[in-house]
């Protein structure tokens, strides 16, 4: 089942084209790397996404309607967790929407847990965010975002500042849940490795338009790592 297919899609700031003529589609229950050189607006096509921007031409059709829609993005920026000296359920409960009532339902507690296992952190519930690893903090974002009960996830360098460890146990844990839960994830990522494993698809944005495919047709040779050329 397509989720929303982007049609001839250009954005444009000024008199500069980001890109024009970028066609693709995002499949239920599949991974899309969006992938393309540092500054040729992979964030900038996310906002269009979530509706924070219009784009200059083409279109973004969702096949979803709009109340049944859940989109949860988890970005590349992190405050600085000292301002959070927070227990980590807590931290993940900010999620919820709890209106007139400061203290979470039987249906949210329920839910919390299962996100709280899903992203292994049930035996880290009652830790201080503010003391967590890198890791650690990264997957209580991410069931932030779950919390939610997406139907698409956005994750914007997910495994950047992670090593090696903590970026594999990140991406196990989000394709269990993807795959449990047929959900969608569109994929920032300028790692081959992450794009290579995890990735199904993939979208690489250039100037002069776009490229859209699966995941093994992508020609890695054309992707360089390190100062010259990002992905």
């Amino acid at each position: 089942m397509t989720i929303l297919t982007g049609s001839n899609v250009g954005i444009q700031f000024g008199e500069r084209w980001l890109y024009r003529a970028v066609d693709f589609k995002l499949e239920q229950g599949r991974v899309l790397a969006l992938i393309g050189d540092n500054g040729v607006g992979k964030t900038t096509l996310l906002r269009a996404i979530l509706g924070q921007l219009t784009v200059t031409s083409g279109q973004l059709d969702w096949q979803v309607p709009t109340q049944a829609r859940q989109i949860s993005y988890v970005p590349q920026y992190r405050p600085d967790m000292q301002a959070f000296p927070l227990r980590i359920s807590d931290f993940v409960a900010l999620s919820f929407d709890k209106g007139l009532v400061p203290w979470l339902r039987k249906a949210e507690r329920e839910k919390l847990q299962h996100v709280l296992a899903d992203t292994n952190l049930t035996r880290l519930a009652r830790a201080r965010i503010d003391t967590a690893s890198g890791g650690e903090r990264q997957r209580a974002y991410l069931a932030q975002a779950l919390v939610q009960e997406p139907n698409v996830l956005i994750l914007d360098e997910a495994t950047a500042n992670l090593d090696n460890v903590a970026k594999y146990e990140l991406m196990d844990v989000i394709h269990d849940y993807q795959q449990h839960h047929q959900l969608s994830v569109i994929m920032v990522s300028h790692d081959l490795e992450i794009i290579k494993q995890y990735a199904d698809d993939y979208l690489l944005l250039t100037p002069k338009g776009s490229e859209f495919g699966t995941i093994d047709q992508l020609d890695m040779t054309k992707l360089k790592v390190g100062n010259q050329e990002h992905v």
